[in-house]
């Protein structure tokens, strides 16, 4: 049977390569993770499902949710420049190159998506990803889990400064080496699919976006140190403060991470824990997280098609 590739939303038309991102049900598990052994992902035997979990990750993406707030792909200078393809392909083989999810291994809810095989997986059907969405059915492991992409500073970019990532410079480059990768169960809610986009959307070599819900390393968004002083730290122009009690969640006694200036001082950060309120879908980015996140997205939608390895000719 021939794969169905649908055209969700077209994006921008006028472009040989607008942003896109991929929506594609993953044909085979590794269970568990780096073990070689691939079992038929449930999914492909649910259409139906596959394509609720489309409408719900184009619902989450382009905040459409009920309550929802943040506009991560709605606004008017992105959303309509977004194309969105979906890929429901019941032939691909029982082989490596066509499992694109794997169970971790020891954690028993957590997915990962197999990064190389979902860059890869694209040129199949004839598409070059910005962001790749597996979608999983796995009967045991729910929990979602994305890569950052690795950017492709030889196809260019636009130049940017951040304060917390260092005195140097960075770029938001127009394409990606590998895409950002994200691997995502059908039982998926609230906002998970836009949580995972940012992390997808970030960069391993120019900035990345880190949950703000457990202790860690710094990022574009988390700084450390204490105590928390006022300033969080630059991006470009601008500057921003420390949220100096993470909302109503407050930092643990033993962490040292300090996070950005919340938008809505009423609801944890979408990188937080967003469960832990009332209304989740109500959360938002913080501020240097949404400033950030919109001109990488502004610098991929505006990219010329004239770029090819090395940089922009004409």
């Amino acid at each position: 049977m021939a794969p169905q590739v649908d055209i969700v939303l077209p994006g921008d038309t006028s472009k040989r390569c607008p942003f896109t991102i991929l929506i594609i049900a993953n044909s085979w598990l590794e269970s568990p993770r780096n073990s070689g052994n691939f079992v038929s992902d449930p999914v492909i035997a649910q259409p139906a499902a596959f394509k609720q979990s489309v409408s719900y990750i184009c619902d989450s993406l382009f905040c459409k949710l009920a309550n929802q707030v943040d506009p991560v792909l709605s606004d008017f200078r992105i959303g309509p420049n977004v194309r969105v393809i979906s890929v429901f392909d019941v032939s691909a083989a029982q082989s490596d190159s066509c499992s694109l999810v794997a169970e971790h291994e020891v954690d028993a809810r957590l997915l990962v998506p197999r990064r190389q095989q979902c860059a890869s997986i694209g040129s199949s059907y004839g598409i070059e990803p910005d962001i790749v969405f597996a979608v999983t059915a796995s009967p045991t492991h729910t929990r979602a889990s994305a890569f950052f992409s690795t950017d492709d500073p030889s196809r260019a970019g636009v130049l940017f400064t951040a304060s917390t990532l260092g005195p140097q410079t960075f770029m938001h480059c127009y394409y990606a080496s590998i895409p950002g990768t994200i691997a995502i169960h059908i039982s998926a809610d609230f906002l998970t699919a836009s949580h995972e986009f940012m992390h997808a959307i970030s960069s391993y070599n120019n900035g990345s976006l880190v949950d703000l819900y457990a202790p860690g390393g710094p990022g574009l968004n988390r700084v450390l140190g204490r105590p928390i002083p006022v300033a969080f730290g630059s991006y470009q122009a601008s500057q921003y403060q420390s949220d100096p009690s993470r909302d109503h969640l407050s930092y643990p006694y033993n962490w040292r991470s300090i996070h950005c200036e919340l938008i809505d001082p009423a609801c944890p950060a979408m990188m937080d824990n967003y469960y832990q309120t009332s209304v989740p879908n109500a959360c938002q980015n913080d501020r240097i997280t949404r400033d950030f996140v919109m001109d990488r997205l502004l610098v991929k939608i505006g990219r010329p098609d004239t770029v090819k390895g090395g940089g922009i000719v004409s």
